[in-house]
């Protein structure tokens, strides 16, 4: 009995360790030919996770063997590790150090409502906005921006409320702009706040629809030095949409069994997507004459190919100064970090932090750069 349990244990580590060697390559495979591969990238530091720890039970059954795993482990996971986990101290300052400057991005979730302020429904929106005057950012990235326009309506405007709090200049996307009733106008999109003036805008399409978020950058001067801030939106997977209607009270794993094949489908289409749209995205990237931070919610994680080509040659801030797995979106395990700050490194990364802030559905991403 004890020779079939040890036997069937190690059979189990074996494939807990296949899964984990397939999961260290989500960084290099393109999602176009393995649809799911995005998916081992999601779920890679639990399959880092359950490999340690076959790996350390091995040492009980054969040691030589077990330490060589133990390597191998490391080794085969070193770089989805290091772009995963931050091992630094994480210390924050509110106060910014002199000539530096603080870019807060945040997938803000339309501001969860645009009541007015004495309104109940209003106080997430009012807690956001206290939130990002308390870290008193010099530069805002916004991701699922809303705002209103017009006369005698109940609804704030969120540049108006901005402004106040010195963000007088600002770029939005305007992907969706919905005339209600005259004379009320909403904007949607992506949107760039700044308390210094802006150089230049520019809006890059980044679908075949205009429904969806596009690419935006604005040209600061900082510290007399031009700088190109650029932010964006990569398309959702949006797996489940369709329950909302339907009111299922099934949990997702019955669902994703249910639905294996549409879901697989879902997730190829919207790897092919992501892999267009970083494309685009690149091209500014590279072709740009300034030094560019990028900032945005890339709805993939640090393992995945998507985040690798992005990145390329810039740096990741929380990365730099962060520390451990910086999860910004609640919704899911802590272990997703799909919002980035991606600084030049002709910037030096000074510190940044994720505060958990439960108000958007995604943690803000607060970073403090300087020229190098």
């Amino acid at each position: 009995m004890k020779k079939f349990l040890r036997i069937s244990w190690v059979v189990i580590c074996v494939a807990v360790l296949a899964f984990y060697a397939i999961s260290c390559l989500t960084s290099v495979i393109n999602p176009y030919s393995f649809s799911f591969i995005s998916l081992f990238a999601l779920l890679f530091p639990f399959v880092f996770l359950a490999a340690f720890l076959c790996a350390v039970s091995l040492l009980f059954i054969h040691k030589k063997t077990a330490l060589i795993v133990l390597v191998a482990i490391f080794i085969l996971g070193f770089k989805n590790l290091s772009n995963t986990v931050a091992l630094n101290s994480g210390n924050w300052d509110m106060k910014k150090a002199p000539n530096s400057l603080r870019i807060l991005t945040w997938n803000v979730e339309q501001f969860v409502s645009l009541a007015p302020q004495d309104k109940p429904q209003a106080q997430t929106r009012v807690q956001m906005l206290n939130a990002i005057h308390a870290y008193n950012p010099d530069v805002l990235c916004l991701q699922e921006y809303i705002d209103v326009f017009g006369d005698g309506f109940s609804y704030m405007s969120v540049k108006k409320e901005l402004d106040s709090l010195g963000y007088r200049y600002s770029y939005v996307s305007n992907d969706t702009v919905v005339k209600t009733w005259a004379p009320i106008i909403v904007f949607q999109g992506c949107a760039i706040y700044s308390k210094t003036p802006l150089v230049d805008s520019s809006r890059v399409n980044l679908a075949h629809i205009l429904s969806k978020e596009n690419l935006i950058y604005t040209d600061i001067k900082f510290n007399n030095h031009p700088l190109r801030i650029i932010t964006g939106h990569l398309s959702s997977f949006r797996l489940y949409t369709d329950t909302v209607k339907t009111g299922t009270h099934k949990n997702i794993y019955e669902l994703t069994y249910e639905r294996k094949h549409s879901i697989e489908y879902k997730i190829r289409e919207t790897e092919i997507e992501h892999k267009r749209e970083v494309a685009i995205i690149r091209g500014v990237i590279d072709t740009s004459t300034y030094p560019v931070v990028y900032c945005g919610d890339i709805n993939s994680t640090p393992a995945t190919y998507t985040y690798n080509v992005l990145r390329g040659d810039l740096q990741d801030a929380f990365l730099q100064k962060g520390a451990g797995l910086g999860g910004t979106f609640y919704k899911l395990p802590s272990t997703i970090r799909i919002d980035v700050c991606l600084p030049h490194k002709s910037l030096k990364v000074l510190q940044c932090t994720v505060p958990q802030l439960y108000l958007s559905d995604h943690f803000p991403v607060v970073t403090d750069v300087t020229w190098r």
